[in-house]
């Protein structure tokens, strides 16, 4: 019964000195029992250490445990734990329900449980109350003492109401893992293992107050304890000096056990200090004095500088976490074939673990390097656990469309990608949700959808329905209690064969050798029913609302970790600087040493403060370390792992982030290089043409790329070249060097359609609208994708801005129709009748368009409440247009076709080959007198187009001219004893435009509604179009700006320079050159053009807004592809052009541009 403590520095040797006197002593003594106690994840290290250094390669009276091993063994003898324990994932659901029930007695946490964390925050809490054995009285005390601080004392009324709820629901049911130790302090006096015991405990930094309980009664029952303790031998160990001193931890731990054993009266045995069996030097650094001098200074004051040159300790500066693996894997390779070393004798650690292991595992496994990442994985992401929370979701959400192709695309289901993708594809088109739907047969279809498609779909509706149904109706039953819904999700597992599908992707993933996740994919069924099981022991006849239950079994799932593989005989261990233990380590690095990691920056606050948490340590109330403490804390631990290589130390730190933001390294650099004057920091700059760092991790690819990228516009090196010649000479890498010289050299030029292929695409008989040949001229390729290949945005439910022109243009033929058909005509109806037929119509039009889309959102809503106002403006303005001129609407939305027999329609390119075109004119406005029939093209446009001869010219504005053509050979046919005048052409820019307030606002209105195109500038015809012209001679009224027409006469009575007026033979001027254009543009479609040649005029190019841009790959800085650009001309110059191309025997080739540029 006495206690010894075996003190060192990092790497004196106190762990070997320990296991070497015990394995001694064990021999000697067989009926001693050697019980060695380590912190958990040293267990397995520790007993392979003891076994290696065991001459009979085994023993039978050491036992390797941890304390709660220990506990459990104590257990085996005396019995006692006949109270299961409610680990951290029941935790997490326990308390879910808890703060649930009691949420009405909450003063500050009632409206936190919904938030990300906050139950992890809460589970760690309890924990640690428990962990540091605070009852219920001195949290009471704690609420008292914080009285005057409300938020303080507000947080821990909510703790305690918490944590009473917590041991009334485990009352003698259950028990925290932290109570463990409490129970076995219990039932430890029972034991005869204990007395016949040498307890050893090594690793520890520190010990809880629940096991320093237990250390107590154990230095009390047990022939000796023997702890070791990293501690400088300088260092007087009699006092504990200041939080922010490295050995602080240490020397409170060493006063701690002093003043146990000097209140319990246990004889205390002289300290072994580990320096004093071998030498000065740790044991560990007997090859290598720079690492000595490390231990020996780092993080001490005064400390002494290492003045010598060393290589034994190196700082390298990387541009960003993967190069800094890069040159961990160079160096790495280096020692492994130049200095002998094995796999097992590096470390590689991180403060960032989640970041690092990452990069590690890829880069590690494309090197070939065999690594094991020291991290706990969690289950959320896989298949398994996305399938049951996307089930559980589709019940909760009611089949939303989110929580459906969640489920369908986790991986687990019986429905393959390809049909997922055209089930989303209706489904999105058609805006589906909600269970009523999902169960009734599907009719619609949408534009776009395969003939026949519909039934395959119905088919997997159906499919899904049955699957979900039983699960739903379990589920949405409010009277079903917890045991009932997670049968329901077991037996639903069970019906879709989930551990079968599991059991494919283990094989297929140990076939691809990746064990890892392999070994994931065989623990994950086991783990999900043990939470199952866990589920409905704890809560099993409580009745909980679905949405409690979901949050409780993501609360469990989020908990659960799938175990790791233990370390091969020959890997680089990949660790966190706290949890990862390292054993006879010769070389290590240390990466991501950046500021914000080493030490870590401490975003989350937890629950208590750091003020709150000192507060209460003021009042001797012991609690988990502050923010400051823990950073004292890391300091420890960084001297622990940086003291653990025999020869080499690499740190290493990033310049940049992953997002490419500015990192500054950390302080440990600065005090690496205070203790070591001489250290460089390494640039990988400096590495460029070395070979290690040309073959890096991938023999050498990267640096063969960048030199083919730099070849055609400088030298590259020798270096490369042979580089080069070696990989193409191997018939192994020709494919891929063939490949990268076709990458970099990469034109992005297409090839054309032959004539044949051209003909079978689209036929003999072109068929379209205008606005088809207008995409041709500004793209050919997109024409090509569009009319060709026939691709088609993904049709969606929703209201885009061309969905809002069909509700303009239905809504103002819906309000023509029904003007027809009234007493009224556009001069005589009434404005409020007019406003209501115009809201009416839109409410039809939309109605028709979109199967209730209108209501299905408030966004939705608000759109057509606009609309209807834009429409009754609309409808306003057409009425005070039409009553300013003589012309009356004729027809409206007049669609004609090669049906109508019409010349300008049916354009022959050769005998077999012919362009039938069709249309639809918005509205035809006639004025008739004797022999005279004056015809007005106008076209609605809910954007704002303007018509602009120039892209008349290069055949970008084809359309009004095509429509008055037609127009105008059907009112010859139907009119033939009548004179057929052109009178305008022209867009009107439905709108609701924005004035300033004066006293002629309507006025104003009016102005910024004019309608914009070409008029005839026969005088006669003008002052037909707007009375605000009229004279009583043949002239015009001078100094009037038209509201109506883009027509203004100057003071003389003539048009300005700024009329869009045009004279009757250059109207058949463009007749002409527009019928030849579109056979122009129909000969090339047939002969193969498919150029990706976009057009550029201006600022604007045919690359706005084009949809098919991710699929031509057009790109400036891509040799070989400019835009093609339009010249800019005046109105002159555009008709002598056009006059002159029609002159030249029929004008043979389209002026399409010559310049090209970027």
């Amino acid at each position: 019964m006495s206690l010894q403590l075996i003190l060192g520095r990092s790497g004196s040797g106190k762990s070997y000195q320990l296991y070497k006197e015990v394995i001694s002593k064990s021999m000697d003594n067989p009926d001693t029992n050697y019980l060695v106690i380590v912190p958990e994840q040293f267990t397995l290290q520790t007993q392979k250490d003891i076994v290696s250094m065991h001459p009979n390669r085994g023993t039978m009276n050491i036992d390797i445990l941890s304390f709660l091993r220990l506990a459990y063994r104590i257990f085996d003898e005396v019995g006692g734990n006949d109270i299961p324990v409610l680990e951290d994932t029941g935790k997490s659901m326990v308390l879910r329900k808890i703060v649930a029930n009691k949420k009405k007695e909450l003063e500050l946490f009632n409206h936190d449980v919904q938030k990300q964390g906050f139950i992890d925050e809460l589970k760690s809490l309890i924990s640690e109350i428990y962990q540091y054995s605070i009852g219920l009285e001195q949290l009471q005390d704690m609420e008292e003492l914080a009285k005057d601080k409300p938020m303080l004392r507000a947080k821990l009324h909510d703790i305690i109401v918490i944590y009473n709820g917590f041991k009334e629901y485990l009352n003698e049911k259950y028990i925290t893992a932290e109570e463990i130790l409490d129970v076995l302090c219990n039932v430890i006096d029972g034991s005869y293992i204990i007395p016949n015991s040498i307890i050893c405990l090594d690793g520890f930094t520190g010990f809880t107050p629940a096991q320093y309980k237990l250390l107590t009664i154990l230095m009390k029952k047990a022939k000796k304890v023997l702890v070791t303790v990293t501690v400088d031998p300088r260092e007087d160990i009699s006092k504990v000096d200041e939080e922010f001193k490295l050995f602080h931890l240490s020397k409170k731990t060493i006063k701690k056990l002093m003043d146990i054993a000097k209140e319990e009266e246990i004889q205390v045995d002289k300290h072994i200090y580990a320096e004093e069996l071998s030498s000065k030097i740790p044991y560990r650094y007997l090859n290598s004095p720079p690492l000595a001098a490390l231990e020996h200074n780092i993080f001490r004051y005064p400390s002494v500088s290492y003045v010598k040159e060393q290589d034994s300790i190196r700082i390298h500066a990387a541009r960003d976490g993967k190069q800094e693996i890069g040159y961990v894997i160079r160096e790495i390779k280096h020692l492994i074939r130049v200095e002998n070393y094995r796999y097992q004798d590096i470390a590689v650690i991180t403060g960032d673990i989640a970041s690092y292991g990452r990069i590690a595992e890829q880069e590690f496994e494309k090197a070939g390097i065999p690594c094991f990442i020291d991290q706990k994985k969690d289950i959320l992401s896989n298949p398994f656990v996305e399938f049951i929370r996307s089930a559980l979701d589709i019940v909760k959400n009611d089949f939303d469309y989110e929580s459906v192709f969640r489920y369908l695309r986790c991986g687990m289901g019986n429905v393959d990608r390809e049909e997922v993708d055209i089930l989303e594809n209706y489904v999105i088109a058609l805006g589906i949700r909600g269970r009523k739907r999902w169960n009734t047969q599907w009719a619609r279809t949408y534009r776009g959808q395969r003939e026949g498609e519909l039934n395959r779909i119905n088919e997997l509706r159906k499919q899904l329905c049955e699957e979900m149904m039983p699960l739903y109706e379990v589920l949405s039953d409010r009277s079903k209690n917890v045991a009932e819904y997670t049968t329901a999700l077991y037996e639903f597992g069970v019906k879709m064969d989930a551990a079968g599908k599991l059991e494919n992707y283990r094989m297929h993933f140990t076939e691809e050798n990746m064990l890892s996740t392999a070994k994931e994919y065989q623990q994950i069924y086991g783990i999900v029913m043990e939470l199952y099981e866990k589920l409905v022991e704890l809560l099993g006849e409580d009745k909980l609302s679905l949405k409690e239950y979901t949050e409780v079994l993501e609360a469990g799932l989020g908990e659960a970790k799938v175990g790791l593989i233990p370390p091969g005989l020959d890997q680089i261990v990949v660790g966190d600087i706290e949890r990862t233990r390292l054993k006879d380590i010769k070389a290590l690095f240390f990466v991501g040493v950046n500021d914000g990691i080493v030490p870590k920056s401490n975003t989350g606050g937890g629950i208590l403060s750091d003020l709150e948490r000192e507060m209460l340590a003021e009042h001797k109330i012991e609690m988990a370390p502050t923010r400051r403490q823990a950073a004292y804390t890391e300091q420890f631990y960084l001297y622990l792992n940086m003291t653990k290589p025999q020869d080499k130390l690499y740190v290493t730190f990033s310049k940049v982030s992953e997002d490419g933001k500015s990192l500054r390294p950390s302080y440990l650099v600065g005090v690496l290089q205070m203790l070591f004057p001489k250290i460089t920091i390494e640039e990988d700059e400096e590495f460029a043409e070395e070979l290690e760092q040309i073959i890096g991790n991938d023999g050498g690819v990267d640096y063969l790329i960048d030199g083919l990228r730099r070849f055609p516009y400088e030298e590259v090196s020798d270096t490369w070249r042979e580089l080069f010649r070696y990989y193409n000479s191997k018939a192994e890498y020709q494919q891929t060097i063939g490949n990268l010289i076709d990458a970099v050299f990469y034109v992005n030029t297409d090839m054309g359609l032959s004539k044949q292929i051209a003909g079978e695409l689209y036929g003999s008989d072109l068929m379209g609208s205008v606005t088809r040949f207008e995409q041709f001229a500004a793209c050919a390729f997109a024409h090509y994708i569009s009319y060709g290949l026939e691709l088609r945005e993904r049709q969606e439910y929703r209201l885009a801005v061309p969905d809002m022109g069909n509700i303009f243009h239905n809504a103002i033929e819906g309000f023509s129709r029904k003007l027809a058909s009234s007493e009224y005509n556009w001069h005589t109806i009434p404005d409020d009748i007019r406003d209501i037929w115009g809201e009416e119509c839109v409410r039809e039009a939309a109605e028709g368009y979109g199967n209730a889309i209108l209501t299905s959102s408030k966004r939705l809503e608000y759109i057509i409440k606009r609309v209807e106002r834009i429409t009754k403006r609309t409808l306003w303005a057409l009425c005070q247009q039409i009553k300013k001129g003589d012309f009356e609407p004729a027809a409206f939305e007049l669609f004609f076709s090669d049906r109508n027999q019409l010349n300008s329609l049916t354009l022959d390119l050769s005998k077999e080959e012919r362009i039938r075109l069709q249309g639809r004119i918005d509205r035809l406005d006639l004025y008739e007198e004797k022999d005279k029939l004056m015809v007005k093209v106008i076209d609605y446009k809910s954007g704002n187009t303007a018509f602009d001869l120039l892209s008349v010219y290069y055949g970008l504005q084809l359309q009004l001219a095509i429509y008055m053509n037609a127009a105008m050979e059907l009112l010859e046919r139907e009119n033939p004893n009548k004179e057929i005048i052109p009178a305008a052409i022209l867009y009107y820019n439905i709108d609701d435009p924005i004035v300033e307030k004066s006293d002629h606002v309507e006025a104003s209105i009016l102005h910024e509604l004019k309608m914009n195109g070409i008029v005839n500038d026969n005088k006669e015809v003008v002052k037909h179009l707007d009375h605000s012209f009229k004279t009583e001679d043949d002239g015009i009224m001078p100094s009037v700006k038209s509201d109506i027409i883009p027509v203004e006469s100057n003071k003389e009575g003539y048009f300005t320079k700024r009329s869009s007026v045009a004279e009757i033979s250059q109207l058949k001027t463009m007749e002409d050159f527009v019928k030849k254009t579109v056979s122009q543009f129909g000969r090339k479609i047939l002969d193969g053009d498919t150029g990706i040649k976009p057009y550029q005029l201006g600022k604007r190019t045919a690359c706005d807004y084009c949809p098919y841009s991710s699929i031509c790959g057009f790109d400036t800085r891509i040799q070989g592809n400019s835009y093609r650009n339009l010249h800019s001309l005046s109105k002159e110059e555009v008709w002598g052009k056009m006059t002159e191309r029609r002159d030249k025997n029929g004008g043979n080739e389209v002026d399409r541009g010559t310049k090209e540029g970027n």
